[in-house]
């Protein structure tokens, strides 16, 4: 009996299935496929040679026309020309990609409703970042810090071992970015300071007024503590004949050290960071023997005694800008040294560098404050006619603690990162078409990280001249022409 009902019932199914045979449902199952276009290879940032092509059927696989294909990027921040198509009589949607600026494979989708996107992938080429040389420092020297290239010249601050200065495509003695020529070093005088001849940084002043090449300011970075204490001082070195250079004089600031300094050479002014000791400026024009330090023509606290601790300072459009380790970015006047603006803007993180270019500013962090690493680079716009900066977004490298350098390339296409504390070291290179929202094309990873990154275009190439610490420093040169076309 039980049998029987079960044969009914399986009956009475078939029936009702043979009744609805050859009628129309109401919802056909979709299927979008990759028609044409998939796997192409071309320069990034460039539109790719064949469209992009899929192609819309229906459960029996006859082409379905009018429905609205919407195509997405998902990684490689390239654009698409239309965004949303509708499918042809044959089932065909298309649409043109443009690559973007990262490096290897892109990802593009398709999607309809009722039907699993369909995926194409490009693959971008280019320049990328190029190991082109690594100078060990002298035997002995504990710590390699900044570079600064100026005319085919690289000035290394090699901390105890002092300036080292090298021919890297001057053609004084035949060096290059991938062969640097030695052509001298000295070591600068102690002055009584902690921590001993500390040389971290440099630059080789080009006086506008009389033409002369003939002085470099190196900076002493002696014994510190943060907020509080800070020793070293601004080292005059004559370098007239870079064959033979001969210390000439030094700027002393009584309680504070100097680390990063800029020069108005037009205005022949020295601004300098000096830590807990604020920003001061210096008139430079002239002859410079001695003690020069009553050539300070100005000095500033930005945030205050036991808030002050300035990393480094950059002249813009009129405007000084200072990151203070403490209290955050500031804008002040580059005659007065008054505070125009900013400040108490990035207290989660401690301040390390800053470059500024065209409206924008960028500024790293370093090391852990109230247990939030330095693995951010802040972004800011620059108000047009203040010049005060906004903070507008952050751009965070993983697996670090520190971004120490922040560099701006001279066509303003690139802003280049050092990072060290972690297993993101090394060199980050992002395309700024977007100040706003960089966009991070290429890295090149470093065990102990890069202290420091100077960017230079030498004899038509653009380079990076790093500082690479682990127990024997040295000098690390990169390529990074053609990245972005």
């Amino acid at each position: 009996m039980r049998h029987g009902t079960l044969v009914g019932l399986f009956l009475a199914v078939a029936l009702s299935g043979c009744s609805s045979a050859g009628t129309t449902p109401s919802e056909h199952t979709l299927t979008l496929s990759v028609a044409s276009g998939n796997s192409q290879t071309a320069t990034r940032n460039t539109v790719l040679g064949a469209d992009f092509v899929v192609k819309l059927v229906d459960q029996v696989g006859a082409p379905v026309a009018g429905k609205s294909v919407t195509w997405g990027v998902v990684f490689g921040g390239g654009s698409l020309a239309p965004t949303t198509a509708i499918t042809d009589a044959n089932g065909l949607a298309v649409t043109r990609y443009t690559l973007g600026p990262f490096l290897g494979s892109q990802t593009i989708t398709a999607s309809v409703s009722g039907a699993t996107a369909a995926t194409f992938t490009a693959t971008a080429t280019g320049g990328s970042i190029a190991l082109v040389s690594v100078t060990p420092m002298p035997t002995g020297a504990t710590y390699h810090h900044d570079t600064f290239v100026r005319d085919g010249i690289a000035f290394v601050c090699a901390w105890n071992a002092g300036i080292r200065i090298y021919d890297v495509g001057n053609g004084v003695a035949g060096g290059s970015p991938s062969n640097p020529k030695l052509l001298s070093s000295i070591i600068t005088a102690v002055n009584g300071v902690p921590g001993g001849v500390s040389a971290h940084n440099a630059w080789w002043f080009q006086n506008p007024t009389n033409g002369q090449k003939k002085y470099l300011f190196v900076g002493q970075e002696g014994f510190g503590s943060v907020p509080s204490a800070s020793s070293g001082d601004i080292h005059i070195v004559d370098v007239s004949n870079l064959a033979a250079p001969v210390e000439v004089g030094f700027i002393h600031v009584a309680g504070a050290g100097t680390h990063n300094f800029w020069m108005d050479e037009a205005h022949q002014l020295l601004y300098a960071a000096y830590y807990n000791g604020g920003v001061i400026a210096v008139d430079v024009s002239g002859t410079l023997a001695g003690d020069m330090s009553n050539r300070i023509i100005a000095q500033n606290l930005p945030g205050g005694t036991g808030r002050t601790y300035v990393w480094g300072v950059t002249l813009s459009n009129g405007t000084l800008y200072a990151i203070d380790m403490v209290s955050g970015f500031w804008a002040l006047d580059p005659t007065t040294l008054a505070i125009k603006g900013g400040g108490s803007n990035v207290e989660e993180r401690y301040g390390s560098d800053l470059a500024v270019n065209a409206g924008f500013a960028y500024t790293g962090t370093w090391g852990t404050r109230s247990g939030v690493r330095g693995n951010a680079i802040k972004i800011w716009t620059l108000n047009p006619s203040t010049g005060v900066p906004t903070l507008v977004d952050s751009l965070l490298i993983p697996n670090i603690t520190t971004v120490s350098d922040v560099a701006i390339s001279p066509d303003g296409k690139l802003l280049v990162a050092t990072a060290e504390g972690g297993a993101g070291n090394g060199l980050y290179i992002f395309e700024r078409s977007n100040p706003r929202s960089p966009t991070l094309v290429s890295s090149y990873l470093v065990a102990e990280g890069l202290h420091t990154g100077e960017v230079a275009v030498v004899n038509g190439h653009t380079y990076v001249f790093a500082a690479h610490d682990p127990s024997n420093p040295s000098m690390m040169i990169f390529d990074i022409t053609g990245i972005v076309p």
